[in-house]
């Protein structure tokens, strides 16, 4: 009897401990997040999982960043036990920055008119003008290409921190929320009257107006079709990085699926 008692032991005790072991290297092998830290960037958390959270909390962006670092949903015990809370922080702290703050998405819907917008998934795709570089944020196209026509709202409470003319982004405007999120709108046509840098916005509140501006001296219009383009950009170790926003607008307009092309 106790030869069959001391093999169901050994049946349960050693798998236990082969993957305390193993999960145990895994957890040593992580380090707090860092500015290339590309699995973070690249922000692929569905939409669905985003609306299913409800509220950002810290615990729950605790669990995210558990999550991506074991790198499956389900996160062992021991892996959790094992990992330093001091980087399970750096990633959640991140999260957070992203997330907290996000209330509606950035370009105001046409509710008389009938224009839809469209957008894909280009965060992170090559693009040329002004030397190679990639893409840092994602093109929310306008069904009747008018510059002017749809108002671009603030996608969180925050404040004005640049407004103006970049060869790039032509006229933009950037709004840093209360955790300290960057969101960067380019391409504007023009901006609501009376507001500048310093003042106080709220979410949803209008900033100005899609256009076609950049690529060139101030003014320059007409180079691509109208578009807003829409970064996220946080601090990680002491630098400005992009995130790629595409999930989160997706979660905020309450699409289900994720498919390119998203119409709203």
């Amino acid at each position: 009897m106790w030869k069959i008692v001391l093999a169901a032991a050994l049946f349960c005790i050693v798998p236990a401990e082969t993957g305390w072991i193993i999960n145990g290297a895994r957890a040593d092998a992580v380090v707090p997040i860092e500015v290339d830290a590309e699995e973070f960037r690249c922000f692929d958390i569905k939409a669905d999982t985003l609306r299913e959270m409800e509220r950002f909390t810290e615990k729950k962006c605790q669990s995210l960043a558990r999550q991506l670092l074991y790198g499956k949903s389900s996160v062992p015990f021991s892996f959790s036990l094992q990992l330093d809370e001091k980087v399970v922080d750096s990633y959640a702290d991140a999260f957070a920055t992203v997330l907290s703050d996000v209330v509606c998405f950035p370009v105001a819907l046409d509710g008389v008119g009938g224009q839809t917008l469209s957008y894909e998934n280009s965060w992170g795709t090559a693009r040329n003008y002004g030397g190679d570089r990639r893409h840092e944020g994602v093109d929310i196209m306008t069904s009747n290409n008018v510059a002017g026509y749809f108002p671009a709202v603030s996608i969180c409470d925050g404040v004005v921190e640049k407004m103006g003319w970049l060869e790039l982004g032509g006229y933009r405007i950037g709004i840093r929320s209360e955790h300290g999120m960057y969101a960067y709108y380019a391409h504007l046509d023009s901006y609501r009257e009376g507001l500048k840098t310093g003042d106080s916005v709220r979410s949803g509140e209008t900033l100005g107006y899609l256009g076609n501006t950049g690529y060139g001296k101030e003014g320059t219009k007409g180079k691509f079709d109208v578009h807003l383009h829409f970064g996220m950009y946080i601090d990680i170790a002491g630098e400005e990085t992009s995130v790629n926003p595409y999930e989160i607008l997706r979660y905020l307009e309450g699409q289900d699926e994720a498919v390119e092309g998203n119409e709203v």
